[in-house]
């Protein structure tokens, strides 16, 4: 692969910059990959307006032409609510961007600021990856805009602490969009947990489609799609991310929640995290802390490997699939015979009631 360049939109963009330093707000007359909100963005009506303004947006403020921009500049009318868009403007910034192609990956950094995304469709012409870069780049408001990438290719290392070793996953519900950070679903597709960031709109309204039941799609790059099946209640928490003006959410279900567990479950989540010391020794620990609660027959602690052993090739134990912060998983049965296997492993001596 060649370096690739767009000399053109380096050029637009640094007369928009040049207008922004002084203080000029640019609106883009359409979506044109420039990085900046469009008119259409504004949410309020445009109607033609008295010299020595274009149009009026709404009772919030005006827009002119501005001909060697091919754009508008924004003036805000004092003490007037303004739109979402010009609250959350941006000036731009130009940057570069380097392509790891065996990763799939694109790293930008501009001043102090880095961004990096994964999943990149290498296969895809330069001019396509550009244009995809800078719209994702404009959706989450970063202020960004690439004009040049450059291929980079030989032994890279992936950082260790990435989330996912390919394409970040996203959750949808048809109308709004969240990236994943983390998740757990077991066979059926029932979700045991997601973790996500995104805009609180889209986060919202994510939520409503949890909470209601209803189905929501994973996509991944390169993996596949999963259709997720909503438990009957999630625990959640929020956490505003103000620099990248996101959320982060994560949704657990209540048969995941220690605590929050009723004596007429049929099922439980045993669910470990990426900052657990010993991953598995957690989940064999939880299994049992999770028994003891259910069962009305004692549970030894000492039990735990050889009963974790044989409720697993019982099937009583089926692992879930799991991504991102979420490292092990595993569904309980507890509905199956666990007297009668108890009582078989204490009559073959393989535990004991005294150690």
């Amino acid at each position: 692969m060649n370096v690739y360049e767009d000399k053109y939109l380096r050029d637009k963009i640094s007369r928009i910059i040049a207008r922004q330093k002084e203080g000029k707000v640019v609106i883009a007359a359409y979506k044109d990959g420039s990085g900046l909100p469009a008119r259409e963005d504004l949410g309020q009506a445009l109607a033609r307006a008295a010299y020595p303004h274009d149009y009026a947006v709404g009772s919030a403020g005006f827009l002119n032409f501005d001909s060697e921009l091919g754009a508008y500049l924004y003036t805000a009318k004092p003490g007037v609510k303004q739109p979402e868009v010009i609250t959350r403007y941006q000036p731009l910034s130009l940057a570069e961007a380097e392509l790891i192609v065996q990763e799939r990956q694109v790293c930008i950094r501009a001043g102090d600021t880095a961004v990096t995304f994964s999943g990149v469709q290498t296969w895809k012409g330069m001019y396509e990856i550009l244009r995809e870069i800078n719209e994702e780049l404009a959706r989450v408001n970063a202020g960004i805009v690439v004009w040049k990438i450059i291929p980079k290719e030989g032994n890279y290392t992936e950082p260790a602490d990435r989330l996912f070793s390919g394409a970040v996953p996203r959750l949808r519900n048809g109308q709004a969009l969240g990236h994943v950070t983390g998740y757990a679903f077991d066979d059926d597709h029932a979700l045991a947990y997601i973790g996500l960031v995104s805009y609180k709109t889209s986060l919202e309204s994510l939520r409503i489609t949890l909470m209601t039941g209803k189905p929501l799609q994973m996509v991944q790059d390169g993996v596949g799609d999963h259709t997720l099946i909503p438990n009957e209640k999630y625990e959640q928490a929020w956490q505003a991310m103000p620099e990248y003006t996101s959320h982060h959410a994560a949704f657990l279900s209540r048969l995941a929640t220690p605590g929050k567990w009723e004596p007429e479950d049929l099922i439980a989540y045993l669910l470990v995290f990426r900052d657990a010391l010993d991953p598995n020794a957690d989940l064999i620990r939880l299994f049992i802390e999770r028994l003891k609660e259910a069962l009305e027959i004692p549970i030894l602690d000492s039990w735990s490997a050889v009963l974790w052993k044989q409720a697993s090739n019982r099937k009583y134990i089926q692992k879930m699939n799991v991504g991102g912060d979420c490292i092990l998983g595993a569904k309980i049965d507890l509905q199956a015979d666990w007297q009668e296997l108890l009582s078989n492993l204490l009559a073959e001596k393989a535990i004991a009631l005294t150690a």
